[in-house]
């Protein structure tokens, strides 16, 4: 028998064990050793699932505190990514063509390497702000 057809399951101990002999039937295990398997992975998932509510209920107890300070901080780089974000000319009609030297550098200066890595920043720092705010209210609701 081809080492794909047998049952996956390990008995014995590390050292002086040996692999179950009987031919696998479901996801790998023969018909003994499936629900065993099945129900350590059971387990598994639900110490995996209780360790994940531990870690993220004190990651609220830590930063519940915070959370006016960041929607005030949400705020503020909501506001400063509209600016920088908006027209760098709000007259329509006084873009193209021969642009008088004013309008040429504020839309030069709109475009700059500068200001486009802010408002990269400005993304990155509102994303951030609004997924640490929606888990802090998450445990308010």
């Amino acid at each position: 028998m081809n080492d794909t057809s047998r049952c996956a399951y390990w008995i014995g101990s590390d050292a002086a064990g040996h692999r179950c002999e009987e031919a696998a039937e479901r996801a790998g295990h023969c018909a003994k050793h499936y629900p065993i398997a099945l129900r350590k992975l059971q387990q598994q998932q639900e110490r995996l699932a209780a360790s994940a509510a531990r870690r993220d209920a004190a990651w609220r107890a830590r930063n519940l505190s915070r959370l006016p300070q960041w929607r005030v901080q949400l705020e503020r780089v909501e506001a400063e990514y509209a600016r920088r974000t908006a027209s760098a000319v709000q007259d329509r009609a006084a873009v193209g063509g021969d642009m008088h030297v004013s309008i040429v550098r504020a839309q030069s200066r709109h475009l700059s390497d500068a200001n486009v890595a802010r408002v990269v920043e400005l993304e990155r720092l509102a994303k951030r702000l609004r997924a640490d705010i929606a888990r802090a209210e998450g445990s308010a609701s």
